[in-house]
């Protein structure tokens, strides 16, 4: 009887602690991943429309990177499609890195061949400040 009455105690305990209740909504998360992409995406447009200085757009995609935590979360609620969530999260990840880096530099071989050599020089700048800001970003979250 003694047995009965500590396993009760456990599942209540293990009830207490799990609580739904406190789990976020899909579709409240995703909404905050959607906002933060166009804040973000806004950010860095009126950097360059305005003629901003690279570090200043660069601290700020940063700073954006670190509280936003965008990509995993996008990342995640893919991930959280039962049967196919993980196979697009596998498809996506290098692939389309690869995909979207060869498309800049046939773009950017183009563009110097035609004469823009400092523009693409500086656009490379702030591609890899945007990215390192994000990897960066995503590791801080992640330890925080």
């Amino acid at each position: 009887m003694g047995k009965e009455k500590t396993n009760n105690r456990d599942i209540e305990k293990l009830k207490d602690d799990i609580s739904l209740e406190e789990a976020e909504p899909k579709r409240k998360r995703l909404l905050q991943v959607l906002v933060l992409f166009l804040i973000g995406g806004i950010i860095i447009s009126l950097g360059v429309y305005l003629r901003w200085d690279k570090r200043i757009i660069g601290i700020g995609v940063f700073l954006f990177g670190i509280v936003s935590q965008g990509w995993s979360s996008l990342v995640a609620l893919l991930g959280g499609i039962p049967v196919v969530g993980s196979i697009i999260v596998r498809f996506l990840a290098l692939p389309l890195l690869f995909l979207v880096n060869g498309i800049g530099n046939l773009l950017s071989f183009i563009a110097i061949k035609m004469g823009y050599k400092k523009e693409i020089m500086d656009t490379k700048l702030l591609a890899w400040t945007f990215a390192g800001g994000l990897l960066i970003g995503f590791i801080i979250g992640g330890l925080i």
